[in-house]
């Protein structure tokens, strides 16, 4: 690869007019963690970005709720050993490396590599690589090209000029196989430099750990190429694979009967299966920008009471039906909230609830914040009931002394007939 040339200083390079730094981040030991390192080639911008001084490395996971397994035909695979609730913590880790998604030469890959710790190295050396040889000279450029995770350096924008994408590689979480109806999420803390596995869904024993590698909302055409383009695999997810096929074959996928099998012209039915979850997807990934959300709606008298939420609710059931609830936090939030203007108690407590268990991991303020109004919902939420208030206050109701409201008839001039009817003194 043409481009770069390596200065008298070992740790600089530069690649086509950008410099780039080898950069080790020591996380120092704790009374219940050993120290632990990060191998890093960054432009040299970022490295006042990083937290100063260095978190401690995270304590290690105490009874674990995955085990490491041999799957059929996927490598190495996660799965759970007892039943995960959703929300739950499954582990957390440190990359072993942080580097920039643009193009390397084989020996600054390698240099990244060899300077990790000899037991962090082979951890890393270990992990899965589908670039062949000739695609990826470097072992290391494989690994990376085949895990690598986006992370973000750069939260608040401070960076000015050319800018990289930056990934991280895990030797643990990447064990974590794909599926595009994952049932964890991923959350990057640039603080303690560590990656959060939780559960997306309730996650039974025994079942496989699945996060995605890439958009679930894409049609499952465009998402069996990407897969097959940078991954080098078929997907067995219930989505890509209706027939089953890759799981039953998964001992003996060229068998010319397997071969067959996979060959068949899709069904009628398979076709219209095809298409609704691939419409149901569709709608998901762009829902937000065309249904009414619970901001314009809450000051909105015009719309129905219950109108966001039973667009959520369905939104919600189309999660569920596609495995995507990675998106499901904002409709139950919002959900919630449209309790709270209405001021129905026992509804907001309900999804309030929900919302704290999903986001004490995704979002921890959201989680704080919900915590604190369910102690004393109608005094602590503000605008509690706001919507009822209105409607009380509204030109055809009167409140009773009980606190409740019915209708009265109004005066006939204020219907503002065009038609008066026939009978009508003139």
């Amino acid at each position: 690869m043409g481009g770069f040339s390596h200065t008298d200083d070992t740790n600089t390079w530069v690649i086509r007019d950008r410099t780039y730094t080898l950069h080790t981040i020591v996380l120092p030991a704790s009374e219940s963690s050993p120290e632990a390192s990060i191998s890093c080639l960054l432009d040299p911008r970022y490295i006042p970005l990083l937290p100063n001084p260095p978190p401690q490395a995270h304590k290690p996971i105490e009874n674990p709720c995955f085990e490491l397994r041999n799957t059929p035909h996927k490598g190495i695979g996660l799965f759970a050993t007892r039943d995960v609730a959703a929300g739950d913590f499954v582990m957390t880790e440190h990359p072993a490396l942080i580097l920039s998604s643009g193009e390397f030469p084989p020996e600054l890959y390698d240099a990244i590599g060899d300077r990790l710790p000899a037991k962090r190295r082979s951890e890393l050396l270990a992990m899965a690589n589908c670039r062949s040889p000739e695609e990826c000279k470097s072992h290391v450029e494989g690994i990376v090209r085949t895990n690598g995770l986006l992370l973000e350096l750069d939260p608040k924008g401070k960076l000015t000029g050319p800018k990289d994408f930056y990934g991280g590689v895990y030797p643990l979480i990447n064990r974590s196989n794909h599926s595009c109806g994952p049932n964890v999420g991923l959350k990057w803390d640039l603080s303690s430099l560590t990656l959060t596995m939780y559960a997306l869904r309730a996650i039974r024993k025994g079942e496989e750990i699945h996060k995605t590698y890439l958009e679930p909302a894409l049609p499952r055409e465009k998402r069996i190429s990407h897969l097959q383009k940078n991954y080098r695999f078929t997907c067995d997810c219930p989505w890509c694979d209706i027939r089953g096929f890759v799981t039953t074959h998964a001992e003996e996928p060229e068998s010319s009967s397997a071969v067959a099998d996979n060959e068949r012209p899709f069904t009628d039915a398979e076709v219209q299966q095809i298409a609704d979850s691939d419409e149901r997807r569709y709608l998901l990934g762009h829902w937000v920008f065309t249904h009414l959300g619970y901001k314009k709606w809450s000051t909105d008298l015009a719309r129905k009471d219950d109108m966001v939420i039973k667009s959520h609710l369905e939104a919600l059931e189309l999660i569920r039906i596609e495995g995507m609830e990675g998106l499901q936090n904002l409709f139950i939030e919002e959900i919630a909230m449209c309790y709270a203007m209405l001021g129905y108690l026992d509804a907001f407590r309900e999804w309030g609830e929900k919302v704290v268990t999903l986001s004490r991991i995704e979002d921890p303020p959201a989680a704080k914040r919900f915590e604190e109004w369910l102690v004393d919902p109608p005094k602590r939420v503000k605008k509690w009931g706001w919507r009822k208030t209105q409607r009380d206050q509204q030109p055809g109701r009167r409140r009773l002394k009980a606190g409740q409201a019915v209708e009265e008839e109004p005066p006939i001039d204020a219907l503002g007939l065009l038609f008066p009817s026939s009978d009508s003194d003139d």
